[in-house]
């Protein structure tokens, strides 16, 4: 199945962004122009774990989360320690749980349409 990537971030910023702390009364993000978002700077590779990982357990998506994207991210030293996940300052791990589902969701809405869209076309 192809993935409507523009629907799940659209799906994303609807539910997380106003979540976050650094979403302003302007309905914009606070974060410096240099400092992307690591949730929409990684996304393609958290859709790919949340669509690869199957678990009832948030800690296993986690353990890949921060094998596959924090480990390359160059906030996190070379102990696996990191300021800005220490600090809350990161939308992708503070926001983890709710990305996760909010992925699932949009994938499973997303394959639902997919398999009506297959049913409907004459064999």
């Amino acid at each position: 199945m192809t993935i409507d990537m523009q629907k799940v971030e659209q799906s994303l910023r609807e539910k997380i962004c106003p979540s976050c702390a650094r979403f302003t009364t302007q309905h914009t993000c606070s974060l410096p122009a240099d400092r992307p978002c690591s949730l929409f700077a990684n996304l393609d590779s958290v859709v790919d774990i949340v669509r690869d990982t199957h678990s009832t357990r948030i800690d296993t998506y986690v353990d890949v989360l921060r094998h596959e994207v924090c480990s390359a991210c160059h906030f996190e030293d070379d102990h696996g320690s990191c300021p800005k996940r220490d600090d809350m300052d990161c939308a992708l791990n503070t926001y983890y749980p709710l990305i996760v589902e909010t992925i699932e969701a949009e994938l499973g809405r997303q394959s639902r349409e997919q398999a009506k869209l297959n049913r409907s076309k004459p064999q």
